[in-house]
């Protein structure tokens, strides 16, 4: 085995993109930037819901009764605290109203959770190749979500561009077209293939436990590969590029593995910030077998409970999918795993959608987030009792270990005090 010192192993391009936690080990004194309980932030995002079909009935602070739409989150009951009976104060009302992930209404509305916060980590030393990366929507159809500088951001919404914007340079030598990138991987060459000496030699240079971590971190993107040449013919021939279907029957599965994809560029540690936005607020095509064809909104207005109960069990799915992956990848500073150190928090664009009205917003949280959570053996459930709904925003940045909300969130004094909500952090 060649001898590879850092300074040559950094400069490998691919190597340093996928391992860059793994390299960091080699360095002497290595420090982390001051961040707060939690490193990762994960938000999903998804349109309201049917607030009498999603309320958990009969819980309490210290037990969660799921209803039939959260049941699906049964298996991260310990980690989870629900909330319900927020405020959007008139800022997520309607159908692109931008206060689910800002605070702030039309006009007023200037960066999403996900930027700002990206934005401080940056701010606070946390240097990574993305500050933040947002995923998902729909390509036909109006953003809304995620915003910088009052505008709407458009996320990656093909799984395959999307690998190939997150995951490029990986071959060393400053990266390489898109087609390129999507050539190889419907060659199915992985990428790893492309580091081989590079992992070896690093594999080497680390004790057994180390060493340990980083081959499941390199499982992890081999999965993560396998799946996006899901129906190749094999035998080494070319599978077509998977492709955002043209009526956007498939654009749930896509986010899925947009999901899964944002897990992999944590293990990565190529960003510490990840945004999935689950369809769309105005227009979603379902085409799920065990679920129904349709469109999102038309099962919310025409009393189609049985198909939005569905598509509101399969997001719950892929939040404990994407939990169970984080699990399985262990952190590079030896403190237990990504999940440990992550806050996951599902968002809403409106609180009912039936009714049009942002007048009780509700929350899912979870994670380890370095312990952030105040969280119990059977789960939490809050009221909030009409408090302004971005105080939980709020909560997502204290774990972060920002305590300056300057220039995030409404400033006006109807939406009550500019903190987190005490009952949420431990």
């Amino acid at each position: 085995m060649r001898r590879l010192g850092r300074r040559n192993f950094v400069g490998g391009m691919g190597a340093a993109a996928l391992f860059s936690p793994f390299i960091s080990l080699l360095k002497p004194g290595r420090a982390e930037a001051a961040v707060g309980s939690a490193k990762y932030l994960l938000v999903f995002h998804t349109t309201g819901t049917n607030i009498d079909l999603w309320h958990p009935a009969g819980s309490t602070n210290d037990q969660i009764m799921f209803s039939e739409m959260l049941a699906p989150l049964e298996p991260l009951r310990e980690d989870l605290v629900i909330i319900e009976g927020l405020d959007s104060k008139g800022t997520a009302s309607n159908h692109a109203a931008p206060g689910g992930l800002t605070g702030q209404t039309y006009g007023a509305a200037k960066i999403s959770l996900d930027q700002f916060v990206g934005d401080k980590l940056e701010e606070q030393g946390v240097s990574t190749p993305f500050s933040s990366l947002i995923f998902g929507g729909e390509s036909s159809q109006e953003q809304s979500t995620f915003f910088r500088d009052g505008q709407a951001l458009s996320p990656l919404f093909k799984p395959s561009s999307a690998y190939s914007t997150v995951f490029s340079g990986i071959s060393g030598g400053g990266g390489e077209p898109d087609a390129v990138s999507e050539l190889r991987l419907a060659r199915r060459q992985s990428i790893l293939d492309t580091v081989t000496d590079q992992l070896d030699t690093l594999s080497g240079k680390l004790g057994s436990e180390e060493r340990h971590k980083l081959e499941l971190h390199a499982d992890s993107i081999r999965e993560l590969e396998q799946r996006l040449t899901l129906g190749s013919s094999g035998g080494g021939e070319a599978c077509p590029e998977i492709p955002q279907p043209a009526d956007s029957s498939e654009s749930l599965h896509n986010c899925a593995l947009l999901a899964d994809m944002a897990a992999t560029a944590f293990g990565c540690d190529l960003t510490r910030v990840a945004g999935i936005e689950f369809g769309n607020h105005q227009a979603t095509q379902v085409g799920i077998p065990e679920i129904g064809t349709g469109d999102w909104h038309q099962f919310m207005h025409s009393n189609q409970m049985a198909e939005l109960t569905g598509v509101e069990r399969f997001i719950c799915e892929q939040f404990v999918a994407v939990a169970e992956k984080l699990k399985t990848l262990p952190a590079p500073d030896g403190s237990g795993s990504i999940y440990d150190q992550t806050l996951m928090i599902w968002t809403r664009g409106m609180g009912d959608s039936i009714g049009h009205s942002g007048t009780n917003m509700r929350f899912v949280l979870a994670g380890g987030a370095g312990g952030y959570l105040n969280q119990t053996a059977n789960g939490r459930y809050l009221q909030g009792g009409g408090d302004a709904h971005q105080r939980v925003l709020f909560n997502c940045c204290e774990a972060m270990g920002i305590s300056d909300f300057t220039g995030f969130g409404s400033t006006d004094a109807s939406a009550g005090p500019r903190e987190p909500l005490s009952s949420i952090g431990s």
